[in-house]
């Protein structure tokens, strides 16, 4: 699998409107971040996860490759809000475009495009399907497991995509039963918002996700989501040789 980060920002892009670069060095390329969104590029087909507003600059960007299915964390609108961008791929490939999340999270996508939806648009469309956390699924083949995450007072999802990846974003907790379900992954995108911990905060903090890592043991894990704070270039001298921040455009095998 090849591996493709179209964004790693936070839910407000860096720079932003209101802070900027915050303590970010604005001259590193790294520190400029879209929102968080992957793409993995399988033989058996590319899977999108999430697509936040930003997804048309991040398409053109690498290289408009084909999507053949979406995966869905949440409903929150930097995940969501740039699901419009899908309706070019439909008079490209004339096909239907599968969409995966949990119920709530495919009803919210419905109400932001409904147009995009078999009622409105019968020949091609977006073809919702519900997942259950911890129930094992396959697209074209590539198993899938989707973990139940806390996310603030809310939740999102986790996917372990095949045996060696997964992607954990917008998370603050993860049960023994998603532990457990990660156990082996060579591979682990990891969301980080924040370097101190914050109590309530609905994103992990930099030391939190350290001993994450360390409980996991994957043989490499790549931070993703970094807030204004987390600076590229500090956190390549802090962090471990086997953890690395991740910047728009980052491509790697798994």
């Amino acid at each position: 699998m090849r591996i493709r980060i179209l964004g790693c920002g936070p839910s407000y892009g860096i720079p932003s409107i209101r802070y900027q670069f915050e303590v970010c060095d604005g001259s590193v390329p790294e520190n400029t971040r879209l929102r968080s969104s992957i793409l993995i590029q399988h033989e058996k087909g590319n899977l999108l996860i999430d697509t936040g507003p930003d997804l048309r600059t991040q398409i053109i960007r690498a290289g408009y490759p084909y999507v053949d299915a979406v995966l869905y964390t949440h409903d929150h609108y930097d995940h969501m809000g740039g699901a419009t961008d899908l309706n070019g791929y439909f008079t490209v490939t004339r096909k239907t475009i599968p969409v995966y999340g949990v119920k709530k999270d495919l009803e919210r996508l419905k109400e932001i495009v409904p147009y995009m939806m078999k009622e409105h648009c019968p020949e091609y469309y977006l073809e919702t399907h519900p997942i259950v956390p911890y129930r094992p699924f396959e697209i074209n083949g590539i198993p899938i497991v989707p973990i139940l995450q806390r996310h603030g007072v809310g939740h999102s999802i986790g996917y372990r995509i095949g045996n060696d990846l997964a992607y954990s974003t917008d998370v603050s907790k993860i049960s023994p039963k998603g532990f457990e379900m990660l156990k082996g992954i060579k591979t682990w995108v990891l969301g980080v918002g924040v370097k101190d911990y914050r109590d309530h905060c609905p994103h992990l903090s930099l030391g939190e996700a350290l001993i994450w890592i360390e409980k996991v043991k994957p043989q490499r894990a790549i931070i993703t989501h970094m807030g204004g704070k987390l600076d590229y270039q500090q956190l390549q001298s802090l962090l471990p040789s086997y953890v690395k921040p991740a910047y728009d455009g980052m491509e790697f095998d798994v």
